[in-house]
Order: structure tokens, then C-alpha cells, then sequence
């Protein structure tokens, strides 16, 4: 069998290009593998004589006859009458795995049926939708009265709608991942199966001819079913590709080439592929949405309110009815501003969704210069209730790409930055997702955020910022230049003044400096907030730009946001709005004097004073600046417990999910290197490092932001100590480390990323090098041992890491306190690029 599922296989990846093309020829391979299947079960089963005592039916995708190359063989064998040949049954169960298959198979009564369907939904949606393979009239109609009663029409319904929403949480709800798994995600396969199980139970419709006949679903059904073939063919040539049902990047350039799409870069092939992938997985997900919607909407209409321009209200929900479209095209918008003014409706009718979806062509140049329709658009952003879900409604019935043709080229629109996870679509939704739910506050930890954000003077200047900064993507050249100058134009098309439109185009244009800055330069550093004052000018704008930023990130990757880039940004932000507004502003030295203070009133003993102002004597300002008063008392606690000790480390922890780690020791030459490798075989990945060596250069007092790789927990009291005493067991146990060979996280590139940069920082007198490339395990320690060999003090690091790519940026100055010679430079990122 092994030999006949390869030589299908085959003759699939051949015929690929065309079934990519006329996709519904996927279902000839998945006929022919489960024809294959069934014919062996069926002549087994007969020459072991189980039909004597048993029938047998198939269920899931074997069922439908969709058997993929990964996919299961589900069966259910059931006792015709009571019979002790389990010896026959076992042989024919370890038949078919001797043939290679994966059988999931169940041996039940129909009494046994009844019992666990009754418990559960998937049970009973299995035997709901079998398909006999050898049985008899009789006990089919047996297991159909069986199973009659147990799950009513709303139960049912109910059931499936929470394993929906469970399954789809597993993605965060979105069909829009950049890897999405083809069968389970939001839009995926399992999307259009459940919509048929709905129909099958709820609304009797037991086929897709039945479905059709009804006229109910009738045009959505054959959309959803070219659909459903479309995904079905990525789905078949993943799994032979990859044995697994996600379709990652690598797939994704391979099975893309093998639909030979043109003579394209990998990268264009990709992206139309995924395009014409996320537009199906879209109408899958409308298709199942108003199948379980439409049920809602069969029981009589309650709470009907009187018809309110064209539009009537009931319970939830909201339409269009008995009038005409053509004349009456306002009607298209304030359906949408009705649900913002709304606490209780939050969706339309499943038939004015189609009457929207029909007529879509109404909105056409004339309608995007109306003035009316113009107010109406930015009333809809001023809703007080359920905008986030209006603007998805927007985009699922096409309503948001025609009033705005820019947004139409960013749906499905991949992104190849390797930190994105979503298409720019999915992830300017959820940047206005963000920005409204921080001003419900309905998320802890956003407290200045929230109060900034209710004080705007024009909430919609932000939205419209959220909606356009990614709008650029995809045109060629600088994205936020060119989302500039569109969001500009669209602005002034609504009407508002040339100051608004001003402004949401200076945001759209500098919607990333906020988050360069923190992550990349020395936010301590007056001169760092003097920079980006200047640039913003305003107070007013400062607001705007930082809610912008904060909520731009955070929709980026779930994974990248931490309470350390959220402190980095807000500590920019206060401190470039008391520069802004003119507060005096403390000097270097005054603060340096008082954090000193701070930690010597929280001292217990003279004793422990003068020690530790011995200690602080070693360093300048800028140790004082760069550490808070409790970080400085935490670490004077630390060499107060262990004078004696020529090692002092503490960890403890920061923001829940991070880990603060102080280091004091003699210095040495390549400690930094040193540092980074046993970090690493602790698992600990370091997120900013801050660098202080004594004024004669006798010992380095560093501080170290790090997260564990593959967790995300609290560590308690004792697990921090046992991670301090294993860092420092390890610190002395190795005198040199071993260079580690280098091993990428995930090859998920399709143009090798290696950018490096340098620049000297003027007023400290040091070089920048800032390093951009593809992630991997050692990377850190590779480019240390670089600095290392070129002998290369490192003055502080920050390391950003960004899904699959990072870009960390190294202060650096030369052995001698003066900067790195140019010939030193280009000779340590000429040996920087052969690491990275």
C-alpha cells in the first residue's frame, strides 16, 4: 500500500499546476486514495467473516471520501448481534496498520452508541455523518433512532458553536496567521465542515444538493465550495511536502513553485499563492458564519421596533428590508453607524449581508465623494460601541475595500519582515482592536494609556492613523511614505481640516521612530530625548504618536510584546513630555546625587553606608542614570550579603515574564562573551544588557534583562536562587568557552536578511554597531566572540528580537576608552557577516 500511496502522491505533484488551476481535481486524488482504502476494509472485513456480527462505516474525512496523505482511516465497527470473534477483529485492526495506515476505529453496540454520543458532541457528530461501507438497511435505520433524540436542534447548535470557539482561540480567532494550519484555523477546512453539520442537523439539508434545492445558501454555497477545493489542494500538497497540516513559509515557497506561477522570485510566487489562500479562507469564514447565524435568525422576530430610515431592529440584530438599495445607498453606512450607537445590536441580518455583498458595486467613485457618505464614515469611527467588529463586518462584506481601494491591495497581503505573524489586513484590525479596548480599559497595566487616550481631543484622527500606517505595504518603497501621502489624500476626501489631515499623515509617516528609539538607543541619554522632541514638536502629537506605537506593536506578534518594551517606551514618552512642556529637566549629576541618597536612607548601619559609598565612588553619572533607586539598592543589598565573594550575583523578577540578573565581578577581557554562553545554556535569552566597568577598570557591575527561550512563567523565590547558583557554578567551573556551531530557530526566510550598520555616537564618543538578521540559537555569543577577538569592550547592548529576526544594537569603543579605528570597523563587520 506503502508503494500505491507514493506512486498517487506522484502523480499529484505532477498534476499540481493544474489542480492549482481548476482546483475541484483535487477531489479525483482523494476519491482514489479513499476508493483504495475502502476496497481493501471491505474485502478483509468479508474474508474474516465479521459481516456476520458486525457492520462497519467510516466516518470523518474517510466519510466524505477526503482522505489526505497524513490523514487518519476512522471507522466504526458495530455489533449486528452479540458475538465473541474479537479474536477475527483484532486480526483485521492489525491488518490495516500493517498496510501503513493510521486507524482510528471504535467496536461498539448501539446501545454503547447511544450511551457516549449522548455524552459527547463529537461522538455523535461522527455517527451523524457516517457513510457505510458494509452494512444493512436495517441497521442504519437502528443507529438513526438511536441517536434521534439525544441532541436537540439547540443543543446541537449550541455544542458546536463553543468547540468553534475553542478551536478557533487555538489561532487567535483569526483565518489571517501567516502559517496557518489548513484544516483547523479560522477559514480552514474544518470551518466549511462544521457550517455542513449545522445545515445537516439544524436545517435538514442533509447534501449540497439539498443545500442547494433550498435556495437558502445558494450562491454562498458554490463561492464556499470552489473554496473548499482550493484549500483542500494546498492541503494535500503540504502534506506531502511536510507531513503536517500548517502551511509554513517553507511549503509555501516550494508548493508555490510547483503551481509554477509565472516566472516570478520565490517571494512574488509566494505572495500571490497566499493572496488567492487568505481570499478563499475568507469566504469559508463568511460561509460558516451565516450558516450559524442564520439559525439564530428562525425563530420569530422579538422586540421589532419601528422602521428607523429604512432599517429595522430586533433583538441583536439589525437590516435592511422591503426597499431598494439603488436609491437608498446611505442606507449602506448607517446600518453600520445604527450598531455604533447601539449597547445591544451587534450584527446585521444574514440578509442584508447578502443584499450588501450583491450591490457592493453602489460604492463607486460618486459614493466615495459624497459628502454625506463622508460624515457617516467618520461617525462610524466615532461609535461608542462594537467598532472593532463593525470595521471587520465592513471588510468581510467588502464594503471597507471599495470605500477605500488602498485597503483592497493589503487584504491577504503577506508580510516578510519574519516578525509579523498576521497578513497587514488582519494586523491593522487588530492595531484598532488594541487601540479601542484601551479605551474601555478593558486590559490591565495600560492605566496612563487609557486616561491619554480618553483625553484626544479627536479619537478618529487615531483610528484613521491605525487603519493607514501599514496601508503602504506592498506598493514598493518606503511604506510609511507612501501611507503618508494616501492617508493624506483620504483625510481631505472626508472632509476634515487641513490640520487633521496634516497630523494623521505626519503619524502614518512616523509611526515607527517611537519604537526605534526605545529599542535601539540609550532613552537615559538627554541628548537621545532632545532628538526625538524635535521631531515631534508637540505634546498633542507625542499622545498621538505613543498610543499609536504602543498599539501597533502589541498587534504585531502576541509573542514580542513585554512589560520591558512597554516601560522603555513609557519612560520616552514622559520623558520627551516634560521636555516638550519645559519642566526643568534634572541634570545628569542631580539625579546621580539622589539615587545615591535613596539607597544610603535605606540603609540599615554606618557600616553599610560607607561600604557601599566606596562602592558608588567606582563609577560615573551614567551608572546612576542608566539604574533606578530600587534597582541600586537591590544591587548594594546584594554585595552587602557577599563582601567577601569575588562573584555577586542576584536574579529576580521583572514584569512576570522576564528576569532581571545583576552580575558583579573582576573584569576581564571577553566577560561579556563569557556572560552571554552560560546565560545561554541556562536557556536564558537576553533582551538588554548595561554594561558598567569600574573607573580603574578592576571589576564590571552589569544588569541583565533576559527571559527564559521556551517559557513564559513566574519563577518563585527558590527557583531564582537555584538559577543564580547555577549561573555562578557555571561561571566557575568554565575558564573558556567553546565555540557553539551555530543553528538556525526556523529557516523562515525567503531573501536572506544581513544588514549591519555602524555610526558613532558624538556625544559619548563610542560606535554603534546595530546587527539585523535572521534569528539563531548562539547568535549572541557569536557576535560577542567577534568583539572579543577584535578586542572590543561591548558598553551596552540591546537585543530585539522580533519573531524570526532580530536587530540588536551594540555600544561599543576600543580597548583604550577611545572609539574603534574605521580599519577596526570594517574588519569586525567584514567577520560579522560570516557569523550572522
Amino acid at each position: 500500500m506503502i508503494e500505491k500511496i507514493s506512486k498517487l502522491n506522484n502523480e499529484f505533484n505532477k498534476s499540481f499546476p493544474e489542480v492549482y488551476l481548476k482546483p475541484s481535481k483535487v477531489n479525483k486524488f482523494l476519491r482514489k486514495y479513499s476508493n483504495e482504502v475502502e476496497r481493501k476494509i471491505k474485502k478483509r472485513f468479508l474474508d474474516l467473516d465479521l459481516d456476520k456480527n458486525f457492520v462497519i462505516y467510516a466516518n470523518g474525512g474517510f466519510g466524505r471520501k477526503e482522505i489526505f496523505p497524513i490523514s487518519d482511516i476512522d471507522i466504526s465497527i458495530v455489533e449486528k448481534n452479540k458475538s465473541n470473534n474479537f479474536k477475527n477483529l483484532e486480526e483485521f485492526i492489525s491488518y490495516l496498520w500493517d498496510q501503513g495506515y493510521k486507524v482510528g476505529h471504535s467496536v461498539r453496540s448501539i446501545s454503547d452508541i447511544k450511551k457516549i454520543s449522548k455524552k459527547d458532541i463529537r461522538e455523535f457528530t461522527s455517527y451523524l455523518t457516517r457513510r457505510p461501507i458494509i452494512s444493512t438497511n436495517e441497521m442504519d435505520n437502528k443507529i438513526n433512532y438511536a441517536l434521534s433524540k439525544l441532541w436537540s436542534k439547540n443543543n446541537f447548535y449550541n455544542a458546536k458553536f463553543i468547540e468553534q470557539q475553542q478551536r478557533h482561540s487555538k489561532f487567535f480567532s483569526t483565518a489571517f496567521n501567516l502559517e496557518p494550519d489548513l484544516k483547523e484555523s479560522p477559514g480552514g477546512l474544518r470551518d466549511f465542515q462544521s457550517a455542513l453539520w449545522i445545515l445537516q442537523h439544524c436545517f435538514d439539508l442533509r447534501t449540497t444538493s439539498d443545500i442547494s434545492r433550498s435556495k437558502i445558501f445558494n450562491s454562498e454555497l458554490n463561492d464556499a465550495l470552489d473554496a473548499y477545493n482550493f484549500i483542500k489542494s494546498l492541503r494535500f500538497a503540504t502534506n506531502i511536502l511536510t507531513n503536517q497540516n500548517r502551511l509554513n513559509f517553507e511549503a509555501q515557497v516550494e508548493i508555490s513553485k510547483k503551481a509554477r506561477l509565472g516566472k516570478r522570485s520565490a517571494k512574488n510566487s509566494v505572495e500571490k499563492m497566499m493572496k488567492k489562500f487568505y481570499e478563499m479562507a475568507a469566504v469559508l469564514s463568511y460561509f460558516n458564519e451565516i450558516v450559524y447565524e442564520k439559525y439564530n435568525e428562525k425563530y420569530p422576530k422579538k422586540n421589532y421596533f419601528q422602521k428607523i430610515k429604512g432599517i429595522h431592529k430586533y433583538g441583536s440584530k439589525i437590516g435592511i428590508e422591503n426597499i431598494n438599495l439603488r436609491n437608498n445607498k446611505n442606507l449602506i453606512f448607517e446600518i453600520f453607524v445604527e450598531i455604533g450607537k447601539s449597547k445591544t445590536i451587534n450584527s446585521i441580518d444574514t440578509k442584508t449581508k447578502s443584499l450588501i455583498r450583491k450591490n457592493i458595486n453602489f460604492i463607486d467613485k460618486e459614493f466615495r465623494k459624497n459628502e454625506e457618505y463622508a460624515s457617516q464614515f467618520l461617525e462610524i469611527l466615532r461609535s461608542k460601541y462594537n467598532l472593532s467588529s463593525i470595521l471587520r463586518t465592513m471588510k468581510s462584506l467588502g464594503v471597507m475595500q471599495e470605500y477605500i481601494p488602498e485597503f483592497k491591495s493589503v487584504v491577504g497581503q503577506m508580510q516578510f519582515d519574519l516578525f509579523h505573524t498576521y497578513t497587514v489586513d488582519e494586523h491593522t484590525f487588530k492595531v484598532v482592536r488594541n487601540m479601542r479596548q484601551m479605551k474601555l480599559n478593558k486590559q490591565t497595566g495600560f492605566e496612563l494609556e487609557h486616561e491619554l487616550i480618553n483625553k484626544l481631543p479627536k479619537i478618529e484622527i487615531l483610528y484613521l492613523a491605525g487603519l493607514f500606517h501599514d496601508l503602504g505595504k506592498g506598493k514598493g518603497g518606503d511604506h510609511s511614505e507612501i501611507g503618508a501621502k494616501t492617508s493624506k489624500r483620504f483625510a481631505k476626501r472626508l472632509g476634515m481640516s487641513k490640520t487633521d489631515a496634516d497630523l494623521i499623515s505626519w503619524l502614518v509617516k512616523k509611526h515607527l521612530i517611537m519604537s526605534s528609539i526605545s529599542q535601539k538607543k540609550d532613552i537615559g541619554d538627554p541628548n537621545t530625548v532632545n532628538e526625538f522632541a524635535s521631531v515631534v514638536e508637540s505634546s498633542e502629537k507625542l499622545d498621538y504618536l505613543y498610543l499609536l506605537t504602543i498599539n501597533d506593536i502589541r498587534a504585531t506578534n502576541p509573542a514580542l510584546w513585554n512589560g520591558w518594551k512597554h516601560l522603555l517606551l513609557k519612560d520616552l514618552y514622559l520623558l520627551t513630555r516634560s521636555k516638550i512642556n519645559k519642566e526643568p529637566m534634572k541634570a545628569s549629576s542631580q539625579i546621580s546625587i539622589e539615587r545615591q541618597k535613596n539607597v544610603f536612607d535605606s540603609l540599615d548601619t554606618k557600616e553599610e553606608k560607607e561600604f557601599i559609598t566606596h562602592h558608588f565612588k567606582n563609577f560615573e553619572d551614567n551608572y546612576f542614570n542608566k539604574n533606578s533607586s530600587s534597582s541600586l539598592l537591590w544591587q548594594s543589598k546584594l554585595i552587602l550579603k557577599n563582601k567577601n565573594k569575588e562573584f555577586v550575583i542576584g536574579c529576580k523578577q521583572k514584569f512576570n515574564e522576564l528576569i532581571e540578573i545583576f552580575v558583579k565581578v573582576d573584569d576581564s577581557p571577553g566577560l561579556f562573551y563569557k556572560l552571554v554562553n552560560i546565560f545561554d545554556r541556562a536557556g536564558l535569552e537576553i533582551i538588554d544588557a548595561s554594561i558598567f566597568t569600574s573607573k580603574d577598570n578592576q571589576f564590571a557591575a552589569n544588569t541583565f534583562i533576559t527571559k527564559f527561550s521556551r517559557q513564559d512563567r513566574v519563577l518563585n523565590k527558590s527557583e531564582l536562587i537555584e538559577l543564580s547558583s547555577k549561573i555562578e557554578k557555571n561561571f566557575h567551573a568554565v575558564d573558556q568557552i567553546t565555540e557553539r556551531r551555530k543553528v538556525k530557530k526556523k529557516n523562515a526566510k525567503f531573501e536572506k536578511i544581513v544588514k549591519i550598520d555602524e555610526s558613532i555616537d558624538i556625544n559619548k564618543n563610542r560606535n554603534l554597531i546595530t546587527v539585523e538578521t535572521v534569528d539563531s540559537s548562539g547568535l549572541l555569543a557569536n557576535i560577542s566572540k567577534v568583539f572579543f577577538e577584535n578586542d572590543v569592550s561591548i558598553y551596552s547592548a540591546r537585543i530585539n528580537t522580533l519573531g524570526e529576526r532580530v536587530e540588536d544594537t551594540f555600544e561599543i569603543e576600543n580597548f583604550n576608552k577611545k572609539l574603534v579605528p574605521n580599519y577596526k570597523i570594517k574588519k569586525i563587520i567584514s567577520e560579522l557577516k560570516k557569523v550572522v
